[in-house]
């Protein structure tokens, strides 16, 4: 008896457990373009912040992986810490939605919902209707995981050993309630799903094994225990994440605090909205939702001190530590959307300091500046975009690896691409910026007509560029079309200056080093028309 008990629980948390994922993967695939729109919305409005946690938590669903990316937001200096905490209180009362849909009860029919779902995932070519199915069959293992763990408990109902050990921490004192509050959160803590416990809390309710008090107090606790993702993920983050997360667990802290603290009162405030009696489920969820809201509605007023507070208190970053220099950070990894959206806004800012490059290049060509002070600056510019393909490798391949619809699978691997040639495209810059200086060291002067042919080469090329990153930022396919006439161009430009450049050393003498270096730099730009090309035949759809 004990292990056919062991079993069904096993089975079904880990079934509830299972269902929860796919919903939520299922929900944050649907929710993709609301969750690129997610970066416009990041603003010092406290309520908008707090608008934007409960609507992010309640498309995802989980508190756990809005709470992460918002760590993951300030750890990438995306959001404040003032933002970041309207944030995060937000999505405590958005997780709240779980318990509203465990309340529909309808745990008989979780099979079959699982069963239709799954088995119409085979016959569906469309990624949405996918996606769709994907998530019916995570909610429809919810409820049955429900009933199985239900249906395993029964049993425990008419153990005296069993029923003793329960009301071990029933909540019919203060210091039953601490001790069920506590037996919450470190079930919270262990399972990291406050969802899980909550649908524990339920069954075990439902087969009369708790009160409605004990799992009140256990509902308080796993408020506290759902924190432990957060902090775990702040572990290695700046210091401003660091305080997001305490941020996160002291306001579930207090809360029970005051929650505990007059719990009798609190019991009686909430049958005024729903008598446990007649349904101890949906009495349970307006628990979970009323004691989040009316915790939020009271630190409201309070962000601003709290964010004073934690800079007191946590030490800011050593200046040792190297800066990011873009917004992007691993643990936004869990909502791929947005950090396809932010690689984006990377690689853009990546295009404009290659033109800043390209322009110093100009300045050089032209005689306004010389090429001694430039190669430092190219120099500097160029070791920040290595930076930039490193991050934005990092964050795109880790979600590369992990479960993206198709559309947001082609665009990561687009964006990989562009950045690498971006990077590729910076290193021959500064390749053509020290053959010039090496070149003036060696007091190795251009005649006119050369300076001429590489000013044109130059800011064809440049030109080039511009058109190509200005249809990478509007994802014109037509605009890098119309680029491959200007590689042609190009390539027929560096043919003429070759065969030139060649016809010339045959027929004068001229120091090894100028022959040399002029066609480095020659070819370099033919190098770089290249690996634009390679950027046109990713977006241009080119065989």
């Amino acid at each position: 008896m004990y292990l056919d008990i062991f079993f069904k629980v096993l089975g079904g948390l880990g079934l509830f457990l299972y269902g929860m994922e796919n919903m939520s993967k299922g929900m944050q695939k649907m929710a993709g373009e609301r969750l690129k729109k997610i970066l416009a919305l990041l603003t010092t409005n406290r309520f908008m912040a707090i608008g934007m946690g409960v609507v992010v938590t309640a498309l995802v669903q989980s508190s756990s992986v809005s709470t992460v990316m918002t760590i993951g937001f300030v750890n990438a200096s995306l959001l404040t810490l003032k933002q970041a905490l309207g944030v995060i209180l937000g999505a405590n009362i958005g997780t709240t939605v779980t318990g509203w849909i465990l309340v529909l009860q309808i745990g008989k029919y979780g099979l079959p919902m699982a069963g239709a779902a799954a088995i119409s995932t085979m016959f569906f070519t469309s990624e949405k209707a996918r996606t769709r199915a994907m998530t019916v069959m995570g909610l429809g293992l919810i409820f049955f995981g429900l009933e199985l763990m239900s249906n395993g408990l029964k049993p425990l109902r008419s153990m005296p050993e069993f029923v003793s050990l329960f009301h071990a921490f029933s909540a019919s004192s203060y210091s039953g309630v601490l001790k069920a509050a506590a037996v919450g959160a470190m079930m919270t803590a262990i399972v990291q799903s406050s969802s899980a416990t909550l649908g524990i809390t339920i069954t075990l309710a439902l087969q009369g094994l708790i009160d409605y008090p004990t799992a009140v107090a256990l509902v308080l606790g796993e408020n506290v225990g759902t924190t432990i993702t957060a902090l775990l993920a702040a572990l290695n983050g700046t210091a401003n994440a660091k305080r997001a997360a305490y941020a996160h667990t002291i306001v579930n802290i207090i809360g029970v605090i005051w929650a505990t603290s007059i719990f009798r009162y609190y019991l009686h405030f909430l049958e005024g909205f729903v008598d446990p009696v007649h349904n101890i489920t949906a009495a349970i969820a307006t628990a979970h939702t009323m004691f989040n809201v009316v915790n939020v509605c009271i630190f409201i007023p309070f962000i601003g001190y709290l964010a004073n507070f934690l800079c007191k208190v946590v030490k800011p970053d050593s200046p040792i530590v190297k800066e990011r220099v873009t917004h992007l950070d691993i643990l936004m990894a869990d909502t791929p959307s947005v950090v396809v959206e932010q690689t984006k806004s990377e690689i853009l800012a990546m295009g404009s300091q290659i033109k800043d490059i390209f322009m110093r290049l100009d300045n050089v060509f032209s005689g306004r500046e010389n090429i001694d002070n430039q190669v430092p600056k190219i120099e500097a510019l160029e070791d920040r975009l290595d930076l930039y393909q490193k991050e934005i490798s990092d964050v795109n391949f880790h979600i590369l690896n992990g479960t993206l619809d198709n559309s947001n699978t082609e665009e990561t691997r687009e964006n990989i691409q562009t950045c690498d040639e971006y990077e590729t495209v910076s290193d021959y810059l500064l390749r053509i910026a020290k053959t010039l200086k090496k070149m003036q060291d060696n007091g190795i002067e251009l005649n006119e007509y050369k300076k001429s042919t590489l000013n044109k080469l130059h800011a064809t090329v440049e030109d080039l560029f511009e058109d190509i990153n200005r249809a990478y930022e509007l994802r014109d396919k037509d605009s890098f079309v119309a680029a491959i006439k200007k590689c042609n161009n190009i390539k027929e430009e560096y043919k003429k200056a070759r065969a030139d450049h060649l016809e010339h050393v045959s027929e004068n003498v001229m120091p090894a080093m100028l022959s040399t270096g002029y066609m480095d730099i020659l070819n370099n730009y033919r190098r770089i028309k290249d690996h634009l090309y390679n950027i046109v035949e990713v977006f241009a759809k080119i065989n």
